[in-house]
């Protein structure tokens, strides 16, 4: 694992915003490949999940909780 990749990844995701970085924790949980994940290994991307979650956790649901498809 190159942890350097996922913290690139990670920072990108950063970047997009709380809603987009709650949007890309659904999706990855559903199994899609999304962007920036896609330039990692299966286990970079899975890395980079737990470590967004355990960021977004300190926020709570209430500062912008994860959208559920409906």
């Amino acid at each position: 694992m190159d942890q350097n990749k996922i913290d690139r990844a990670m920072e990108m995701v950063g970047q997009m915003g709380c809603e987009k970085t709650r949007e890309i924790i659904r999706l990855l949980d559903a199994g899609e490949e999304v962007h920036p994940c896609d330039k990692l290994s299966i286990d970079e991307c899975r890395q980079m999940l737990a470590e967004l979650k355990e960021v977004m956790s300190v926020y709570g649901d209430e500062c912008c909780p994860i959208p559920t498809v409906q």
